[in-house]
């Protein structure tokens, strides 16, 4: 993991927002400057890119979120991440 790049982002809230599930308890954060979403298994310590919806996050495309963990925040939100949230929230609101 690529902790330059996981540093490079300005979170909303410090220590992000926990979220506490049946099995596991986990932290979500969010970039104010790209608008990236990320959830960090608290006992794992594993990371994943997410897509917030209304009452649930969900985990985007492994290669997703390979790409946004390697790479620097890229300081606004791209055109590319803008098209891949506009397929989310169409495809949830079916």
């Amino acid at each position: 993991m690529n902790s330059d790049a996981w540093n490079s982002h300005e979170w909303s809230s410090a220590n992000g927002r926990q979220i506490a599930e049946p099995d596991r308890l986990t932290t979500h954060r969010h970039c104010s400057r790209c608008r990236r979403d990320f959830v960090e298994d608290a006992r794992s310590g594993e990371r994943h890119a997410v897509h917030v919806g209304v009452f649930t996050l969900n985990r985007l495309p492994d290669h997703i979120s390979r790409q946004w963990l390697d790479e620097l925040c890229p300081g606004e939100p791209s055109p590319l991440d803008l098209e891949i949230r506009s397929r989310l929230t169409h495809d949830s609101a079916k």
